[in-house]
């Protein structure tokens, strides 16, 4: 421990020196000094108190088990310093937990991207070696009956700003919470999807990039715009007379977008009543005419190219990653920024998910159901009621120490551009939202919308009648499940 807190104490000395880099491209350079000078300074709002008693936990030991392959959650974290501002103020949050509190936290890694399939293995066998998984919300919902209630540990206080309030409210079954995102998830935050678009391509086909601000702040940036502006793009680069991965296109995607501007339109699979259970409100006219408009955008084969309908490529997955980074190929694509998009050359700017209509009150994101990690406790663990105590205290520390430097140092500075991009990604990260019939697919049900566009007609309403009766049956033996 001593080494640790003298290597973060001569690198926090080091930080405060001048800094010069080389081998940063020229794009990579501009793009971030124009960001750090557009970026909005923020006012230091008064720190809460956290509600945690001083506690000595006599060296417990915190494990987390996540993937060590692919959407790895990076912020509950880091081995070492290195520099890197976000990375580092992980390790010094995890440090000054370890020493205010006499413990230490661990991580298990894990061979698959989802770790989830490990936990039947403890929890069968007794095993409370893993007191936290990381994993994606659909799969721990699905085998819910191997995690804790969140809502009965004694430490959780998720009324407070560092976790989120409507989030939690909104996956909970029967006032039961099975798991949950923190202000520690980073990785998390960063997948929440929405519309990103190329204002060079913008330009080129005579659109204002400042016009698509305008509609967010006018209350007009709705399905029907984008569509709209989606529908005057389309180039044959190439000139070989097929459009494919090598043109222009309105909107480039994958088949889950349609999920996620869906919910973005205020679509519901599924709603709640007074005792905090399910309600299914697919059919209603209201989502079915949301469905019909979601069609006309991403189900167009005149505008609009998803990866599930690329041909003529050896793996449709790479090739989409590299469409997703080239310049001049897109106008609009729905999905999360990462560090692809410092590559390119092209300036971008950042938009939520369009309202179905100006009369929708509110924007609503989704991060991957399935890919983005959230935090679920088993019910092997032998001391939950410690482990809540680490999470509170880990996600409070998080939202003062780590946040911060998240958005500004990464999210805002490296990969947006421009200081109404910055406003749009506060809108997009204030508005997760899952759908709790989206979450439990109960008989398949967010599948039918996410392969609605995979036909070039809409059959929603006849798919759904087909599968009405094992929807409910499925919604039925999961309430069921959790009274036993």
């Amino acid at each position: 421990m001593p080494n640790r807190k003298l290597l973060a104490l001569l690198l926090s000395a080091a930080l405060l020196l001048p800094l010069t880099s080389c081998g940063d491209t020229a794009t990579e350079t501009t793009a971030d000094t124009a960001a750090a000078e557009t970026a909005p300074v923020e006012t230091e709002t008064e720190k809460l108190p956290s509600g945690l008693p001083d506690m000595d936990l006599n060296g417990f030991v915190l494990t987390f088990l996540r993937s060590g392959v692919k959407f790895i959650e990076k912020g509950i974290w880091t081995e070492e310093l290195t520099g890197d501002a976000v990375p580092d103020a992980i390790y010094e949050r995890n440090l000054f937990l370890e020493e205010a509190y006499n413990c230490s936290i661990e991580i298990q890694e894990s061979p698959s991207q989802h770790p989830n399939t490990e936990i039947e293995q403890y929890v069968m066998g007794g095993d409370d070696t893993v007191d936290v998984l990381m994993d994606g919300g659909q799969f721990i919902a699905a085998n819910s009956q191997n995690f804790m209630d969140l809502n009965s540990l004694q430490y959780f206080d998720f009324s407070q700003p560092w976790w989120n309030k409507e989030f939690n409210e909104g996956i909970s079954l029967g006032g039961r919470l099975y798991f949950t995102v923190g202000a520690y998830g980073t990785t998390a935050k960063g997948n929440i999807f929405h519309v990103i678009f190329n204002k060079q391509v913008a330009r080129d086909n005579g659109i204002d990039p400042d016009s698509m601000y305008n509609h967010v702040y006018e209350d007009t940036w709705t399905l029907d715009q984008m569509t709209e502006y989606a529908a005057l793009v389309k180039s044959d680069l190439n000139g070989d007379g097929t459009y494919d991965t090598n043109d222009l296109w309105g909107l480039i995607g994958e088949n889950y977008i349609t999920w996620t501007l869906a919910l973005g339109a205020g679509f519901r699979c599924a709603d709640k009543d007074e005792n905090d259970l399910p309600i299914v409100t697919f059919n209603t006219e209201h989502n079915l005419d949301i469905l019909n408009t979601v069609m006309a955008l991403a189900g167009s084969r005149e505008y609009a190219l998803f990866a599930q309908r690329m041909t003529g490529v050896a793996d449709v997955w790479s090739a989409y990653s590299v469409m997703a980074k080239t310049d001049g190929c897109w106008l609009f694509r729905v999905g999360s920024l990462g560090d692809n998009m410092r590559e390119m050359e092209d300036d971008y700017g950042v938009l939520p998910s369009p309202k179905y209509d100006e009369m929708q009150d509110r924007y609503y994101h989704d991060a991957s159901l399935g890919n983005s990690p959230t935090t679920a406790v088993p019910i092997s663990c032998s001391d939950a009621d410690t482990v809540s105590f680490l999470l509170e205290a880990m996600s409070y520390e998080s939202f003062y120490r780590v946040l911060p430097v998240f958005y500004d140092n990464y999210m805002h500075t490296k990969l947006v551009r421009d200081e109404e991009s910055v406003e749009m990604l506060k809108i997009v990260h204030d508005t997760l939202y899952y759908d709790i019939g989206a979450l439990f697919n109960w008989g398949d049900m967010r599948m039918m919308i996410e392969n609605m566009v995979d036909r070039p007609e809409n059959t929603i309403a006849s798919t759904y009648a087909a599968n009405e009766k094992k929807i409910q049956t499925d919604l039925e033996n999961t309430i069921k499940r959790m009274s036993e």
